[in-house]
């Protein structure tokens, strides 16, 4: 396991990325004020190892493969328990801090759920 961590809360306006652009916005329980609707809290993990393309992302007991990772986004999940996680067919991570994952369906979440990297 790569890393693992139990969402904590669901920002307001989290319904709406996840419709709108397929993605969720992955945050530590520290998330700075200004973002805390935006975002997905989670229980503080423990990157153990880089995530990496071919990598298996498992929320809400759904699994993805990751297809891509930005450049920065090892870093900042490291650091902040921080990245955006988007959804599609043959997705490629276009900005830094995003994790490209293979799958149409964006999951639904609750808190309580865990999320995996293996």
């Amino acid at each position: 396991m790569k890393y693992e961590a139990k969402i904590t809360s669901i920002g307001e306006s989290v319904l709406t990325f996840m419709k709108v652009r397929n993605s969720l916005i992955l945050f530590n329980n520290d998330v700075p004020y200004a973002y805390e609707n935006m975002v997905v809290s989670h229980t503080k993990g423990t990157l153990t190892q880089p995530i990496e393309a071919g990598d298996t992302l498992v929320i809400a007991e759904e699994a993805y493969r990751v297809n891509d990772v930005g450049a920065e986004a090892n870093q900042t999940l490291k650091e902040h328990g921080h990245c955006t996680l988007i959804f599609g067919i043959g997705q490629k991570a276009e900005m830094p801090g995003q994790i490209a994952l293979e799958g149409e369906k964006v999951p639904r979440i609750m808190v309580g759920d865990t999320i995996t990297f293996q």
